[in-house]
């Protein structure tokens, strides 16, 4: 898929996700990592896609797609720098990666 396709898509579909709370009772979506050479980005792509093809919305020329077996070494050194998304195939799950050192799950609502 083209990079402007992703891009557009990711924008267009963040507004509609509904974010999973990482525990009950907590007040936020948001999960920090704080250094990202500690955060095992494997473990947790791995654990929320099951689907192989995924897409990276980074930028409107650097959205790219990629596979789940090399999408975290893809996105490693963009961890704590960017804001991006990464979407499932059919833009249903995603995971949103904020520059703070901080990022959340969810999946998109049928509004």
């Amino acid at each position: 898929m083209d990079s402007r396709i992703i891009f557009e898509s990711a924008k267009t579909y963040i507004y509609s996700v509904k974010w999973i709370k990482p525990k009950i009772g907590f007040e936020s979506e948001w999960i920090f990592f704080g250094n990202p050479t500690e955060l095992n980005l494997k473990t947790i792509i791995n654990e929320y896609f099951n689907e192989d093809v995924l897409f990276v919305a980074l930028h409107r020329n650097d959205s790219f797609q990629s596979n789940r077996e090399s999408v975290a070494e893809e996105i490693q050194h963009l961890m704590g720098t960017v804001d991006f998304t990464i979407w499932n195939h059919t833009f249903q799950k995603v995971i949103e990666f904020n520059k703070m050192g901080i990022y959340r799950k969810g999946s998109k609502t049928n509004f």
